[in-house]
């Protein structure tokens, strides 16, 4: 088969696996909601300079479908406190209460009325527009200057280009994690993340520009959901192909953040569809090959992303040897995929390996050598609403 077909087959999978686009819409009316509430000068958060952007999957362009019909959507969120408030003031008890109480009120005003769930490192809002959806919301706070140097730095020994280390480090947090014995007390030492400096670098390995350029110019990492690279498109195929093999064990699946990594730094930009699948998923096999129990996370290569696959608490998931079992299932099934020509063995695969049924359209593509529609990835010059950092 050759690459256009190949190509073509993957692209019929995505139109039955991407997000519908209401689900946009409604997600990005829920954020516009909420930024607006926490903004607002009654707020408990007025005084600490609050923002609140979009992270994970919908951030990054990756969102798919739920497996099961009527599934909910999540949605993740970071609220950053960037004034008058730091590990010296504040415990991360106090941080993550004052967004719960501010959450608590959103949710009173707008008649939602499951209550609010409290998450080890988040609060979770649940509702229903026409699709159903939960909000996770994590509070953080601005990390020091050392802690930013040091990420800085450990991205540089990495590889990372430094204008872009230094952009990542720029967007570090503190966050809050209710499993710290230090939760309730003034402490130096919370937990970091950094949502908005890895959307820096995954955004970073999509363009087709000098990544100096792209980072000196301070543009914040911009998600494409209309139209999309071929590395957000594996992704999504490769996050469809794990859920349906871990439909009823989700808990001892790779997660999403793995499968994330591994394909940015395999991607090149400018490959096509087929291309980038077969690139990561050698990728992937390498580090099976290779027994390795470390996926370093690219904006600070001292947190593995793997560690659970190792911790005496996670031992009965047995996630190792899950990934590996994963890996080899979605070799066989995407090399499958992208070599069938007889469109009704397609159909069967797809269902089989995706619990996808493949539209009437793209079965007659198949049969008369018709191209899929595109998906072209269109870098963009300015970072819109709400969806910039």
């Amino acid at each position: 088969m050759n690459t256009n077909d190949a190509d073509a087959n993957l692209a019929a999978l995505l139109q039955e696996i991407d997000l519908p686009e209401r689900a946009y819409e409604l997600a990005v009316n829920r954020y516009k909601d909420l930024a607006a509430w926490i903004a607002r000068p009654e707020s408990e958060l007025a005084s600490y300079d609050s923002h609140v952007f979009v992270q994970g999957s919908f951030a990054l362009g990756t969102a798919i479908r739920p497996i099961n019909e009527g599934e909910e959507y999540d949605l993740d969120f970071t609220c950053k406190l960037r004034r008058d408030v730091s590990r010296e003031t504040h415990t991360q008890q106090q941080v993550k209460a004052l967004l719960g109480q501010e959450l608590d009120a959103y949710r009173t005003a707008r008649r939602i009325q499951k209550p609010l769930e409290e998450k080890n490192r988040c609060w979770r809002l649940e509702y229903r527009d026409e699709l159903p959806f939960h909000m996770d919301v994590v509070p953080g706070i601005r990390a020091d200057e050392n802690r930013r140097t040091v990420l800085r730095e450990r991205m540089e020994v990495a590889g990372v280009n430094a204008a872009i280390a230094q952009e990542a480090a720029r967007r570090a947090l503190w966050i809050t994690d209710i499993r710290d014995p230090q939760y309730r007390l003034l402490n130096p030492n919370w937990p970091s993340s950094n949502p908005g400096g890895y959307q820096l670098w995954f955004t970073s390995r999509l363009q087709e520009v000098r990544k100096s350029v792209f980072a000196e110019a301070q543009v914040d990492p911009v998600p494409i959901f209309r139209s999309k690279a071929p590395l957000q498109q594996v992704v999504q195929l490769l996050k469809r192909h794990r859920d349906l093999m871990f439909k009823e064990s989700p808990d001892r699946k790779p997660v999403s953040v793995i499968l994330t990594t591994v394909a940015g730094s395999a991607y090149q930009a400018g490959d096509s569809l087929s291309a980038t699948m077969a690139k990561v998923l050698e990728a992937f096999e390498r580090i099976r090959s290779s027994n390795t129990d470390e996926i370093l996370n690219p904006v600070n290569p001292h947190e593995n992303f793997a560690d659970r696959w190792t911790r005496p608490d996670c031992v009965h998931l047995r996630l190792k040897a899950n990934f590996h079992m994963w890996i080899s299932e979605a070799r066989r099934d995407f090399g499958a995929i992208m070599s069938i020509e007889s469109a009704q063995r397609f159909v069967e695969v797809a269902k089989s390996a995706l619990a996808v049924k493949v539209s009437d359209q793209a079965i007659r593509h198949m049969d008369t050598g018709a191209p899929a529609s595109p998906h072209v990835y269109v870098p963009s010059s300015a970072p819109p609403r709400p969806w910039a950092r």
